[in-house]
């Protein structure tokens, strides 16, 4: 490698002071040492949780590549990302949440994929989640996949040039949730594609739930988050023609399922009838298929696999 890019890895944080030394590390101890940290602290001023991410910080004061940024607010996680974005140096970019953590080489694989496919200003890899390994391996404009939820790109696994971030605007600061497939497929609207590397290169730990969605506020958030892609849908049916169908049936069948995890019967039913109204040919069809293919332990995607 002759070329040594200064990588960016930003690290928003909140409520987590616990966990973001083990996020930290990981990236202070990789393999590539041409890289700076920024931790953005997301936390409100004078709460215990900024006080305690302060004490934290004060650790690693004589870390040259360390910056420490302090939000006069908390904004979210979004907004935090877009801070680091604005006040990196590096050529590339990556995002880790403070209770995630990366695999020594995780900067030094991707950087070395980015050089070598130059057709790429993005990559993601693969990574490890509750006992659960993924390897990737689509690559290309992964639109469809992302709003169908067929892909799943988590923030962490992803590394993106640091001017194509900027270019198509950073991260959507009206999301809580959905952020990484919002902030792509800004990014596949601008004709950018995305590498893969099938590697494990992260590890996530999902101990804290706090910060998870309550059923109906699930469903809030996909109704959001289809609503302000409708553009990005109609773009998709040059691809599949009944994009729109496919991608309303699977993104709600998610939610029902999300109803009868939590025992959530009566919220259940009237979701049902709402999804089958909004697609009436498919949503049946397609939650019969979930569940035979769990019974049959089979991908539930397995056709676009």
């Amino acid at each position: 490698m002759n070329h040594f890019p200064l990588v960016s890895v930003i690290i928003p944080t909140y409520r987590r002071a616990n966990y973001l030394k083990r996020a930290i590390d990981s990236v202070l101890t990789q393999t590539y040492p041409y890289l700076e940290i920024l931790v953005v602290d997301d936390n409100n001023p004078g709460t215990e949780y900024r006080r305690q991410t302060e004490q934290l910080m004060k650790s690693y004061e004589n870390e040259k590549r360390l910056r420490y940024i302090c939000h006069s607010k908390n904004r979210n996680g979004a907004v935090a990302r877009n801070t680091g974005l604005k006040n990196a140096h590096g050529e590339w970019c990556c995002f880790l949440d403070d209770d995630d953590w990366y695999m020594p080489e995780k900067l030094e694989k991707q950087i070395d994929f980015l050089l070598k496919n130059t057709a790429y200003k993005a990559v993601y890899c693969g990574y490890e989640r509750n006992g659960i390994k993924e390897n990737p391996f689509k690559e290309g404009d992964l639109s469809f996949e992302l709003l169908s939820g067929i892909e799943v790109i988590y923030t962490n696994t992803i590394m993106i040039g640091r001017l194509e971030a900027l270019a198509c605007g950073g991260w959507d600061e009206r999301f809580h949730r959905n952020q990484e497939a919002a902030f792509l497929l800004r990014y596949f609207t601008k004709g950018g594609k995305i590498g893969a590397l099938s590697d494990i290169l992260v590890k996530f730990d999902t101990t804290d739930a706090s910060n998870r969605s309550k059923p109906l506020q699930f469903e809030a958030d996909f109704d959001f988050f289809l609503k302000i892609h409708q553009a990005e849908i109609i773009r998709c049916q040059k691809r599949y023609p009944d994009a729109r169908e496919l991608i309303y049936s699977y993104r709600y069948r998610g939610v029902l399922l999300n109803y009868l995890k939590y025992g959530y019967w009566k919220q259940a039913i009237r979701f049902y009838k709402k999804a089958s109204q909004e697609c009436p040919r498919r949503f049946f069809r397609d939650c019969a298929t979930y569940v035979k293919r769990r019974i049959l332990q089979e991908n539930i995607f397995k056709e676009y696999s």
